[in-house]
Protein backbone atom coordinates (compact mmCIF):
# COMPACT_ATOMS: atom_id res chain seq x y z
CA UNK A 1 0.00 0.00 0.00
CA UNK A 2 1.21 3.15 -0.63
CA UNK A 3 1.46 6.43 1.68
CA UNK A 4 -1.82 7.77 0.83
CA UNK A 5 -3.89 4.85 0.85
CA UNK A 6 -2.40 4.15 4.62
CA UNK A 7 -2.70 7.68 5.70
CA UNK A 8 -6.37 7.09 4.50
CA UNK A 9 -7.13 4.16 6.50
CA UNK A 10 -5.04 5.14 9.41
CA UNK A 11 -7.26 8.66 9.77
CA UNK A 12 -10.51 6.31 9.42
CA UNK A 13 -9.12 4.40 12.81
CA UNK A 14 -8.80 7.69 14.08
CA UNK A 15 -11.99 8.67 13.38
CA UNK A 16 -13.65 5.14 14.71
CA UNK A 17 -11.96 5.62 17.80
CA UNK A 18 -9.45 3.26 17.19
CA UNK A 19 -5.51 3.59 17.84
CA UNK A 20 -3.62 4.22 14.14
CA UNK A 21 0.25 4.57 13.58
CA UNK A 22 1.60 5.27 10.00
CA UNK A 23 5.03 3.65 8.76
CA UNK A 24 5.74 6.25 6.51
CA UNK A 25 6.74 8.41 9.29
CA UNK A 26 10.43 7.43 9.15
CA UNK A 27 11.04 9.28 5.48
CA UNK A 28 12.89 12.14 5.05
CA UNK A 29 10.94 14.13 2.82
CA UNK A 30 7.65 16.35 3.12
CA UNK A 31 5.42 13.34 3.24
CA UNK A 32 7.44 11.79 6.25
CA UNK A 33 7.14 14.93 8.45
CA UNK A 34 3.20 14.58 7.57
CA UNK A 35 3.37 11.02 8.75
CA UNK A 36 5.18 12.36 11.94
CA UNK A 37 2.62 14.88 12.21
CA UNK A 38 0.22 12.40 12.45
CA UNK A 39 1.72 10.01 14.56
CA UNK A 40 1.88 12.66 17.01
CA UNK A 41 -2.16 13.41 16.85
CA UNK A 42 -2.91 9.96 17.02
CA UNK A 43 -0.79 9.37 20.14
CA UNK A 44 -2.53 12.26 21.55
CA UNK A 45 -5.92 10.97 20.84
CA UNK A 46 -5.03 7.93 22.74
CA UNK A 47 -4.74 9.37 26.03
CA UNK A 48 -7.20 9.63 27.39
CA UNK A 49 -9.25 8.55 24.80
CA UNK A 50 -11.12 10.81 22.14
CA UNK A 51 -14.60 10.60 24.77
CA UNK A 52 -12.54 11.69 27.42
CA UNK A 53 -11.42 15.02 25.94
CA UNK A 54 -11.34 18.30 28.00
CA UNK A 55 -12.20 21.59 25.46
CA UNK A 56 -8.94 22.87 26.07
CA UNK A 57 -7.19 18.99 25.10
CA UNK A 58 -9.66 19.25 21.80
CA UNK A 59 -8.67 22.59 20.54
CA UNK A 60 -5.03 21.74 20.46
CA UNK A 61 -5.98 18.28 18.93
CA UNK A 62 -7.81 20.72 16.52
CA UNK A 63 -4.80 22.73 16.03
CA UNK A 64 -2.28 19.73 15.32
CA UNK A 65 -5.15 18.59 12.76
CA UNK A 66 -5.36 22.03 11.05
CA UNK A 67 -1.31 21.65 10.47
CA UNK A 68 -2.07 18.21 8.92
CA UNK A 69 -4.69 19.08 6.85
CA UNK A 70 -2.67 22.51 5.72
CA UNK A 71 0.38 20.45 4.70
CA UNK A 72 -2.00 17.91 2.84
CA UNK A 73 -3.27 20.94 0.78
CA UNK A 74 0.46 22.18 -0.06
CA UNK A 75 0.73 18.35 -0.92
CA UNK A 76 -2.15 18.03 -3.34
CA UNK A 77 -1.30 21.60 -4.98
CA UNK A 78 1.99 20.10 -5.47
CA UNK A 79 3.14 18.49 -8.98
CA UNK A 80 4.83 15.78 -6.68
CA UNK A 81 1.58 13.08 -6.85
CA UNK A 82 0.11 10.82 -8.98
CA UNK A 83 -3.40 11.13 -9.78
CA UNK A 84 -3.87 8.53 -7.60
CA UNK A 85 -2.13 9.60 -4.40
CA UNK A 86 -4.48 13.07 -5.24
CA UNK A 87 -7.90 11.30 -5.49
CA UNK A 88 -6.63 9.36 -2.24
CA UNK A 89 -5.64 12.43 -0.34
CA UNK A 90 -9.22 13.98 -1.21
CA UNK A 91 -10.57 11.58 0.77
CA UNK A 92 -8.37 11.72 3.51
CA UNK A 93 -9.52 15.56 3.90
CA UNK A 94 -12.70 14.25 3.67
CA UNK A 95 -12.49 11.96 6.84
CA UNK A 96 -9.58 14.64 8.32
CA UNK A 97 -12.33 17.15 8.32
CA UNK A 98 -14.86 14.64 9.67
CA UNK A 99 -13.02 14.00 12.74
CA UNK A 100 -12.48 17.60 13.31
CA UNK A 101 -15.84 17.80 13.61
CA UNK A 102 -16.14 15.47 16.12
CA UNK A 103 -13.40 17.61 17.80
CA UNK A 104 -15.66 21.09 17.68
CA UNK A 105 -18.35 19.37 20.01
CA UNK A 106 -16.09 18.24 22.59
Amino acid sequence: MDWAGELREAFGRLRAGEQARVGFASRVDRIGELGQEFNALAEDLRSPGLDALTRERAHGLRSRLAGILAALHVLRMSDELTSEEQRTLAQVVETARQLDERLRKR
